[in-house]
């Protein structure tokens, strides 16, 4: 598995591509990106910190760097040098004849700026990243499309394109050129177990004249897989904790066959809503289970809620300590320890590969993914929190434990620099290996950047890796 630093992306999950002219030279006290650079990569080279190139650079994203792109670096003499970058000649101009401008006459002049109502490009994003698109593909000629989405999409966002002198609006919205509209779709409790269907109308106006375009938004309906997993109570006697949780098992389940599982923490807002909520408020657990009835990556799912309505009750004391009632945010609660006998039960009552047990979890969840597997370290052959954090002096404790970790980098709610990049130098610093995918700025939009997670379990590359781990 390859170690990921704070200042990578993971591969296959975004890129960006910076256009130049021409390469840079680097003078004192710069270094010119190369292809495959970071910046823990080049931080040695002068005796300095990423953090300290970020501030220097003044880099809203540490992660996002280019080739060619010029970084200040301390001018204090570099282990390595830094290398100038090739130069490149502009190609000699081809002497051309000079041929006389047509004359264009008043009326042709006129005409020639005269500007259809349409649209000239269209797009429509959702946040999982997947590259889902429009159907059929844009045409200025066409006016009526189609957009599909997953069942947890809480909005999609519509950029449209027009030439100079229109105006367009996007649902009643006007929208500048080169801007998008974010269209929310519902999230009433009924229409979860619905196809919705959302009609979106774009108008385009130039002049007297004005076209109506429409992109009709159809998020999934997954009641089917909804009821492939069963909602159950379990009562822990060492915590006195009642706990729902959602348990699936293969519809094909063999007792003679092991199989792995994965065990699925939610995050603070399903605590005091009904237990169906950890599977239709996103697909934390749902995605496995679909990936299983297809006979890909069969395995049980385990899903149990913290389910309270006190705001300091949580997985762990994330949320104490947020109110002043805790020294950090880490430390487990009775509903981990419960949740993990629970675990254990489960493991017992059906047959599990003990070797392919899975922990993945989403905000408070992720919190809870990093702690119980600090706890119990030998039970889990994989992790992948999501918009979490660990105590940094306790994740030594994690060697040996593959994991993939997720974050948005501007997520607003579990702030990066308090707990994502901490964590990630505590991991390097305790020589713990991780892959890690950190979305860039304006990457998840909705309902804000802390939603990291529609687009972690939407990755098939992560759920594959997932269950290609044993102990």
């Amino acid at each position: 598995m390859k170690k990921s630093t704070v200042s990578r992306i993971a591969a296959g999950t975004l890129s960006a591509v910076m256009v130049l002219g021409s390469a840079p030279l680097a003078m004192a006290g710069q270094y010119v990106v190369q292809k495959g650079d970071c910046l823990s990569k080049i931080a040695p080279k002068y005796d300095t910190t990423w953090r300290v190139l970020a501030d220097m650079n003044k880099l809203a994203n540490p992660n996002l760097i280019f080739p060619d792109q010029v970084l200040q670096v301390p001018d204090t003499g570099s282990k390595e040098a830094a290398k100038p970058a090739e130069t490149v000649k502009p190609a000699e101009e081809e002497k051309k004849e000079t041929v006389p401008a047509e004359v264009i006459t008043p009326a042709e002049t006129t005409e020639a700026k005269e500007v259809k109502a349409e649209l000239t490009g269209l797009k429509v994003d959702d946040i999982t990243l997947t590259e889902n698109a429009i159907t059929p593909e844009f045409a200025p000629e066409t006016k009526e499309y189609t957009m599909n989405v997953q069942s947890d999409i809480y909005a999609v966002k519509i950029t449209p394109e027009a030439p100079e002198g229109v105006t367009v609006t996007v649902a009643g919205e006007e929208v500048k050129a080169g801007d998008s509209a974010v269209v929310k779709l519902s999230q009433e409790y009924a229409d979860y177990d619905v196809e919705l269907v959302t009609d979106v109308e774009i108008t385009v106006t130039a002049g007297e004249e004005t076209n109506t375009y429409k992109v009709t938004v159809v998020r999934a309906c997954d009641t089917d897989t909804y009821n492939l997993f069963k909602i159950e109570s379990y009562k822990d006697e060492a915590t006195g904790v009642d706990m729902p949780y959602a348990i699936y098992v293969p519809s094909n389940y063999d007792p003679d066959k092991e199989y792995p599982l994965v065990f699925a923490l939610h995050g603070s807002g399903q605590r005091a809503q009904s237990t169906d909520m950890i599977l239709k408020r996103y697909q934390m657990a749902t995605v496995w289970a679909k990936d299983s009835e297809k006979g890909h990556n069969e395995c049980i799912v385990l899903a149990p809620q913290c389910a309270s309505e006190d705001d300091n009750d949580n997985w762990t004391s994330l949320m104490e300590y947020r109110s002043g009632k805790a020294d950090n945010s880490f430390a487990l609660s009775k509903y981990s320890v419960a949740a993990y006998n629970l675990l254990e039960k489960v493991m017992k009552d059906y047959s599990v590969d003990a070797n392919k047990v899975y922990m993945t979890g989403l905000s408070a969840g992720g919190f809870a993914t990093y702690a119980l597997a600090i706890e119990h370290p030998d039970t889990f052959a994989a992790l992948v929190p999501d918009a979490g954090g660990a105590d940094p002096a306790k994740v030594e404790a994690l060697k040996g434990i593959p994991m993939w970790i997720f974050h948005a980098a501007d997520d607003p709610t579990v702030n990066p620099d308090e707990y994502l990049y901490p964590t990630l130098e505590a991991l390097d610093k305790a020589g713990v290996e991780y892959k890690s995918t950190i979305y860039p700025e304006g990457a998840v939009f909705a309902p804000s950047a802390h939603f990291s997670w529609d687009a972690c379990y939407a990755n098939q590359e992560m759920r594959d890796w997932v269950f290609a781990q044993t102990k």
